[in-house]
């Protein structure tokens, strides 16, 4: 959303930028809050200074539901994704992964159910915390998505080697308690990992605030969940063509 007001804006638009909450940043501010990524927080904080810096009019604690309130010659959507909620008994037992960055505590045994990249560097911030992290993942190999640095993905796998952290491969979760979880393997065994804290991070959904025509347009998550370079870059060449 930040990318496409200040480009718009630099583009000679009379742009509006509304927030519903009192800060710009989005889930970003959650994606940056473990303490190895202090240059993802420095480069929000540079977008807040560019936007303070242009001729963007932000409007914080303002949600929009109705797009024709705006009166707005072009809207562009950048409304996000939510998590997905898998049909797990006992679901409620467990946190999500955003509740977490945003600085909800765990104990010390925590399963987190979902080996993709955000999974992953939540397992590293609870080692790094002295937590007793374990992962749980239905694919055949963590981070097993395209477009992840092979430096981070290969930093953390062996990170997890180094530290004996449990990873369940091809498993899936098939409850969930406030003692534990129950697992089944791709052989179907089922057995019982013990543990104080459930974080549930098993991928997001787009969320857009109304379906693309043709003067709304959608960026960032809310069209397609991607990473921070691919959302930007989306932002980019949508608004390179208004």
């Amino acid at each position: 959303g930040m990318e496409s007001a200040l480009l718009l804006a630099a583009r000679g638009h009379q742009v509006d930028l509304y927030e519903k909450t009192d800060r710009l940043g989005g889930v970003f501010i959650e994606a940056a809050a473990p303490s190895y990524k202090e240059k993802d927080r420095q480069l929000i904080d540079w977008y807040r200074r560019q936007i303070e810096r242009s001729a963007v009019t932000v409007h914080l604690n303002t949600e929009v539901t109705d797009l024709k309130s705006l009166n707005a010659d072009e809207i562009v959507v950048a409304t996000g994704s939510k998590p997905r909620k898998p049909p797990i008994p006992g679901i409620e037992n467990a946190m999500e992964a955003i509740e977490y960055l945003d600085g909800k505590e765990t104990g010390e045994r925590v399963v987190i159910v979902g080996g993709g990249l955000t999974g992953c560097e939540i397992a590293y911030d609870l080692l790094l915390k002295g937590k007793q992290p374990a992962i749980v993942e239905m694919k055949n190999d963590l981070i097993a998505v395209r477009g992840v640095c092979l430096a981070n993905s290969s930093f953390l796998r062996e990170t997890f080697a180094l530290h004996k952290t449990p990873v369940y491969l091809e498993t899936g979760v098939q409850a969930i308690r406030p003692d534990g979880v129950t697992l089944k393997d791709k052989t179907g065994k089922t057995f019982d990992v013990p543990c104080d804290t459930v974080i549930l991070s098993v991928g997001y959904e787009p969320k857009p605030l109304a379906a693309a025509s043709r003067h709304v347009h959608i960026v960032g998550d809310a069209e397609k969940v991607g990473n921070l370079r691919t959302v930007i870059w989306r932002a980019w060449d949508v608004c390179m063509k208004l």
